[in-house]
C-alpha cells in the first residue's frame, strides 16, 4: 500500500504576507509540516504541492518531492476539493494524507497515530476535529442568531455541562485516493466523500497559523518542546 503525503503551499497569502516561508522559531513555516512528514514510519513518500519553485526548493533541499502545481490552482477561489484531486490524479497513491503547513505542532507520531486510526476503521475520509464545551451560537439561514449547544430559556448550564461542539481543524486530512477520485469526477467535490471519521484532537496540536497573534503563540509552544532542526538553504 502506497501512502503518500502531500503538503498542500501556495506562495501568496492575504492576512500573513509569504506565510509559508516565514520564519518561525528560525525555520521557515514549512519546514514543520516537511519534517513530520518525513518522521511518519506510515508515509511512503512526500511531496510539496506549490505553483512556487521558491516552496519547492525548500521541500527539496530537506530530501522531499517537489509536485508543481498548475498556477490557476492556487488561486484564492481554488477549494482543497480541486487541489487535492489534482494532486491524486498526477501522482500514483493508494492514500493521500495532507499535512497542512499552518500546523507546525503536528508531529510525525500524530501523522502516524492518524493513519493507523484510518486505517483500522477502513474509512475513505478522515477529518481532524477540535472539541469545545464552550457557550456557542451560530446564525441562521435569516441571519437570527441561535445557540447551538444549550438552551437560553431556563438557567445558564455550566460550561462543562454543554454537548461539545466539534470544529474541523484541517491539520492533517487523510482520503482514499480511488474514492476521492471517484467522487470528486462524479459529484464536483469530495473533501467530505465516503466512509467519514472525525479524529479529536487537543487544542494545542491544533494550533493553525492565520494570524500574526497565531505565529507569536506557536513560536512559544515550539520553543518549549525543543524539536529538531533541519538545514534550510
Amino acid at each position: 500500500m502506497k501512502i503518500v503525503a502531500e503538503i498542500p503551499a501556495r506562495y501568496g497569502s492575504k492576512r500573513v504576507k509569504l506565510k509559508n516561508l516565514r520564519l518561525l522559531d528560525n525555520k521557515p513555516l514549512i519546514y514543520y509540516a516537511i519534517n513530520a512528514a518525513k518522521e511518519a514510519k506510515t508515509i511512503s513518500e512526500v511531496y510539496v504541492n506549490t505553483e512556487s519553485d521558491l516552496i519547492g526548493k525548500v521541500g527539496i533541499d530537506n530530501g522531499v518531492n517537489y509536485y508543481k502545481r498548475n498556477p490557476g490552482l492556487a488561486e484564492d477561489g481554488i477549494s482543497s476539493d480541486e487541489f487535492n484531486y489534482d494532486f491524486m490524479k498526477h501522482v500514483p497513491s493508494d492514500i493521500v494524507v495532507m499535512v497542512n503547513p499552518v500546523a507546525p505542532l503536528i508531529t510525525g507520531r500524530d501523522i502516524d497515530d492518524m493513519v493507523n486510526y484510518f486505517l483500522r476503521s477502513n474509512l475513505d475520509t478522515l477529518i481532524p476535529i477540535r472539541e469545545e464545551n464552550m457557550h456557542a451560537f451560530c446564525a441562521d439561514k435569516n441571519g437570527i442568531i441561535q445557540p447551538v449547544n444549550f438552551q437560553v430559556n431556563g438557567r445558564l448550564a455550566m460550561t462543562q455541562k454543554n454537548v461539545p461542539i466539534k470544529i474541523c481543524a484541517w491539520t492533517v486530512c487523510i482520503w482514499k485516493t480511488k474514492n476521492f477520485i471517484e467522487h470528486f469526477e462524479k459529484k464536483g467535490y469530495a473533501v467530505f466523500s465516503g466512509k467519514l471519521g472525525f479524529y479529536p484532537q487537543p487544542k494545542l496540536k491544533a494550533v493553525k497559523i492565520s494570524t500574526e497573534e497565531d505565529f507569536i503563540l506557536a513560536e512559544i509552544l515550539l520553543r518549549n518542546q525543543g524539536r529538531q532542526h533541519i538545514q534550510v538553504s
